[in-house]
């Protein structure tokens, strides 16, 4: 109502009619557009030869909050709250209401909104908690646009309110991938060591278990300094199966180098006690013998070697047996992509071969096996043909041969020499059943055939 009250007078006092339409999640507001475009640079550029308006996604602003803004930009007093707060000063910044050349606080929401956030919000640990959960109905323009979520809680830490970062955390358990990113970030920023962090990371990467992708796995362990991460945590950290492989091997080299510099720095501290000793004794004592307690020292800076290069054994040894198996999956899958290239290949081959060949039977051959003639080499005689190529050169041959054996009978003057012609034919008709005979060509095998028996 007071928005409503406040475009009328407007329109009143300067005798002008609202002129532009805005929609705002179902709800419609009359504005003018020169009052607006003044106070904000975003609507200013899209208001431009337009006279309609559409604010969605992904500009993440309410009908509500548009209303205060809206009447904040027809001059009326804003009641700022812990509860709108966040929006108002996240909507400042989605709009551009910056206020650029306006030194007045109360002309510029974006510092409104920061100096309530200051004098009031941040010193006072119930209306940080209050912000922190606006700020996750709100990611990730409440941190990435705002920068909100890492000054709660950097100011939890100034008020040491330490429990309700933890709360906070583990409320943001259930975020969705990419804002609980966003959240881990800025805890990174904040927190001189990460082990609260890495807890957070680990509850949330096992509650996701399944539901998330390596990919946002690495991107939510990126935010976790190994560094930054007490022994136990980063030895954690180092046998935890539900981390990324690109995070363990992190871990594992930061813990190697933690050991590597434990290692010198205990060597170092050996070697300062005895040079400190050596100078304390006198050449006397020097020639004495050792003392129990020395011994004993030197014990146990034997045995924490020990233990130190145990540990850089076992660091190295994890690594090269990771390598290891990156190498035999690497190995395994070259195999398997070429017995899939050969299968296809091989499939190919024999696709083109069927389509590209016929088999054509021998009926004479056939016949061959049924007289059981002598000089038949197998029961069926198979050909392969091209599929329309031109007939080969056997088949004129074959006649021109044909044609040689009946003149040779029908020369014949005598009985005698038909018997020998005859002889001859057989001879020449068991040479010739060796042969594979083309389809075209079977006339000619049983013309031969025929003249044969007839004349034996």
């Amino acid at each position: 109502m007071e928005l409503e009250s406040r475009v009328l007078k407007w329109s009143l006092v300067n005798n002008s009619k609202p002129d532009v339409l805005v929609h705002v999640g179902g709800t419609r507001f009359h504005l003018h557009k020169d009052h607006l475009s003044r106070r904000s640079g975003y609507l200013k550029r899209h208001l431009t030869n337009v006279n309609e308006l559409t604010l969605s996604p992904p500009l993440n602003i309410t009908a509500e909050t548009f209303t205060l803004v809206t009447a904040f930009c027809y001059g009326a007093h804003l009641e700022l709250t812990p509860f709108n707060v966040v929006s108002l000063r996240v909507a400042a910044e989605l709009l551009l209401m910056t206020g650029a050349g306006r030194n007045d606080v109360r002309d510029n929401l974006r510092n409104l909104t920061e100096s309530y956030l200051r004098r009031v919000v941040f010193v006072n640990a119930d209306y940080i908690k209050i912000v922190l959960r606006s700020c996750l109905t709100l990611l990730p323009e409440s941190e990435t646009t705002a920068f909100l979520v890492g000054r709660c809680i950097e100011a939890l830490t100034e008020v040491r309110d330490g429990e309700c970062v933890n709360e906070f955390l583990e409320q943001a358990v259930i975020l969705p991938a990419g804002d609980f990113v966003v959240v881990a970030g800025a805890v990174q920023q904040r927190f001189p060591r990460h082990d609260l962090l890495y807890r957070v990371v680990d509850a949330y990467v096992k509650e996701h278990d399944g539901e998330i992708t390596e990919e946002e796995k690495v991107q939510i362990c990126n935010s976790i300094d190994c560094d930054k991460l007490s022994p136990p945590l980063l030895l954690h950290a180092v046998q935890n199966p539900k981390m990324p492989l690109r995070f363990i091997v992190r871990a594992m080299l930061q813990e190697q180098l933690n050991t590597r510099h434990s290692i010198i720095t205990a060597a170092d501290a050996v070697a300062t006690s005895a040079g400190h000793r050596n100078r304390e004794i006198t050449q006397a004592e020097r020639d004495s013998s050792v003392t129990l307690g020395s011994l004993l020292q030197r014990d146990t800076a034997a045995r924490q070697n020990c233990r130190l290069r145990a540990a850089m054994d076992s660091t190295s040894s994890r690594i090269k047996s990771l390598e290891k198996e990156l190498e035999e999956m690497k190995k395994l899958i070259s195999k398997e992509s070429e017995r899939v290239m050969e299968s296809k290949s091989r499939s190919v081959m024999n696709s083109a071969r069927s389509a590209s060949f016929h088999c054509v039977h021998s009926s004479s051959n056939v016949n061959k096996m049924q007289r059981g003639e002598r000089g038949s080499v197998s029961s069926l005689s198979t050909t392969f043909r091209r599929r329309e190529a031109s007939p080969p050169p056997q088949k004129s041959l074959g006649k021109r041969l044909i044609k040689g054996i009946k003149n040779a009978f029908l020369s014949a003057s005598s009985k005698q020499e038909a018997k020998k012609n005859a002889h001859a034919v057989e001879e020449i008709y068991d040479g010739l059943e060796d042969f594979v005979w083309i389809k075209d060509d079977d006339n000619i095998s049983e013309e031969l055939h025929s003249h044969y028996v007839k004349n034996k």
